[in-house]
């Protein structure tokens, strides 16, 4: 009997590359999420730091201009944290919508290797029929020609 062959092949090794790609794209926003992660939190330490700093100035007395100075420090920390959250929602948003694509191909994939289980179970069953079927007709072979044999003698 023939090699199993199963036509879809190259639509499940298409299907994983799409996966394998979907999944690495998936990982990639998610190092970039711990990168945004750690960027926020040295931001908050930054923030924290000069804050401190600030309040032990003002105790000890500080020129309005330091004042002002850390004061717009102290700002614009913020607001890059403010824009370092807006970023990591984006990213979060991106990660949701990768996992449900990654889902998705998964679902695509696996019912094709499914199909492709069946297949080959269909196959495997239809040789092992075949290998019954050869070796009924030899055994029932030999038989007949011991019979011959034997009435000839």
């Amino acid at each position: 009997m023939k090699k199993f062959y199963f036509s879809l092949h190259t639509v499940l090794n298409y299907k994983q590359q799409v996966l394998d790609n979907l999944r690495n794209e998936q990982a990639q926003i998610i190092s970039d999420i711990v990168k945004a992660e750690k960027r926020i939190d040295s931001l908050v330490d930054q923030d924290r730091s000069w804050s401190g700093e600030l309040q032990e100035k003002r105790l000890e007395g500080m020129s309005v201009l330091e004042m002002s100075v850390y004061e717009n420090y102290l700002g614009n920390l913020r607001a890059r944290e403010r824009l370092e959250r807006e970023a990591l929602a984006r990213l979060e948003e991106k990660k949701e919508e990768k996992r449900k694509e990654v889902v998705a191909a998964k679902t695509e994939t696996s019912s094709i290797e499914h199909l492709k289980e069946k297949k080959l179970a269909q196959y495997e069953y239809q040789v092992q029929k075949s290998e019954e079927q050869f070796i009924e007709e030899f055994v029932s072979n030999v038989r007949s020609r011991s019979l011959r044999e034997e009435q000839t003698i």
